[in-house]
């Protein structure tokens, strides 16, 4: 059943959140499904590529490079790409201000000393750290 209220393409704005910071008719391309091939990407419109997979963040600049996309900017999804909660741009600025303002222990694990060691961890380590370990990463560009 489809709902009166979204227009026919709004739908995946809604299950992909990085779609809300692209212009309209931005395509996606999912590398989890396998490669995409330079046939499926417009010669002139934004493009959105997502993968999902240890060492993401080389896949997607390696797939962006074969399709000629030239990156505008690159996310960070947490905790994956099915159920995002925290799409974070992957820049010093959002990545440390998401590690300092923004993550915390879960309520009920206060007093659990990993989860809290963990967190401290994470905001003393390299900020692209963060990109580099977690799997989920969109990558928002153009086709030259």
């Amino acid at each position: 059943m489809t709902n009166p209220v979204l227009a026919p393409g709004d739908r995946a704005r809604l299950i992909s959140p990085w779609l809300q910071l692209c212009p309209p008719g931005t395509i996606e391309h999912d590398l989890r499904r396998g490669p995409v091939r330079p046939g499926e990407v417009s010669a002139d419109g934004p493009v959105v590529l997502i993968d999902q997979h240890p060492r993401s963040r080389r896949r997607l600049q390696r797939a962006a490079r074969e399709l000629g996309v030239v990156p505008e900017r690159e996310f960070v999804v947490l905790p994956t790409l099915d159920r995002p909660m925290v799409v974070v741009d992957d820049v010093e600025e959002a990545v440390r201000h998401f590690w300092t303002a923004v993550a915390t222990v879960p309520p009920g694990l206060a007093f659990a000393v990993p989860a809290s060691a963990a967190l401290a961890l994470a905001r003393l380590a390299p900020w692209r750290w963060t990109g580099a370990v977690a799997p989920a990463r969109v990558l928002v560009g153009r086709r030259r």
